[in-house]
């Protein structure tokens, strides 16, 4: 049997414009690709910095939120501190203690718990970078400094305070009765209630003035520190209200600029 051999039939080779044709398609291809990543993370980060900051707003309004009530407190207390030193300055050779208790109530440290989640996890995580803005850093680190020395020094400088001279000067000079109206867990036991009701104690002669002097001086302290705090929770709010306004200039910029 005759065996013919077989011719392959080769087509006509490809022009050099060909090749340069498929190279810039699969150029195209790959510059395209890369514009659509880009966008997708342009949106994705843009979508990340929205988030970070609506939950930065909110950490700043209840910041705000618990500024108000901490100042109010404040004010309450000073003017009733105001009425008891008054009452101490009263020329008598008197004084009523018991009734001076039950004026002053129960007294208790106001801590100022800075709310603050949204801004440490933008600094762990690197998203402040996402804000774009270096006013709004510049803001964003003062409203830092001012509201963590607000809280440290209601954490560790006035509790001190508290804790160690204002506390003892008033249990030293109120009876066991009248030591029974400096906490308000007491006030839900008849029989202590109805102790302190009945309670009379009136101070006289040297007597009332040690008492005189010494609650004196430590509501003088007292009234002092709560009016140089009040001052510095006015400063601080008025960086969160800054901060505020920056967040929403911040976070139109970003979702719609």
């Amino acid at each position: 049997m005759e065996t013919h051999p077989h011719h392959s039939h080769n087509g006509p080779g490809k022009k050099w414009t060909q090749y340069l044709f498929d190279f810039f398609m699969l150029f195209l291809a790959v510059f395209a690709g890369f514009l659509a990543e880009n966008f997708r993370e342009h949106t994705v980060e843009k979508e990340r910095a929205h988030q970070f900051l609506q939950g930065m707003l909110l950490d700043v309004r209840t910041n705000l939120k618990n500024l108000d009530s901490l100042m109010y407190q404040n004010r309450v207390i000073i003017a009733n501190h105001d009425t008891l030193l008054n009452w101490l300055l009263a020329d008598s050779s008197t004084i009523d203690r018991a009734a001076f208790s039950k004026k002053m109530g129960a007294v208790w440290i106001r801590n100022f718990l800075v709310r603050r989640e949204t801004y440490d996890q933008m600094i762990s995580s690197g998203s402040l970078r996402y804000a774009g803005n270096i006013e709004f850093l510049k803001k964003m680190m003062d409203y830092e400094r001012v509201t963590n020395f607000a809280e440290y020094r209601n954490r560790d400088f006035e509790r001190k305070y508290y804790t160690e001279l204002f506390i003892p000067a008033i249990y030293k000079s109120y009876d066991l009765t009248c030591q029974i109206n400096l906490d308000t867990s007491f006030h839900s036991d008849p029989a202590k209630i109805e102790k302190v009701a009945h309670h009379r104690d009136v101070l006289s002669g040297n007597d009332a003035a040690v008492f005189r002097h010494d609650m004196g001086a430590a509501l003088t302290i007292e009234v002092g520190e709560i009016e140089e705090k009040h001052g510095r929770l006015q400063g601080c709010k008025g960086c969160l209200h800054r901060n505020g306004k920056v967040d929403q200039k911040t976070i139109g910029r970003i979702w719609f600029g």
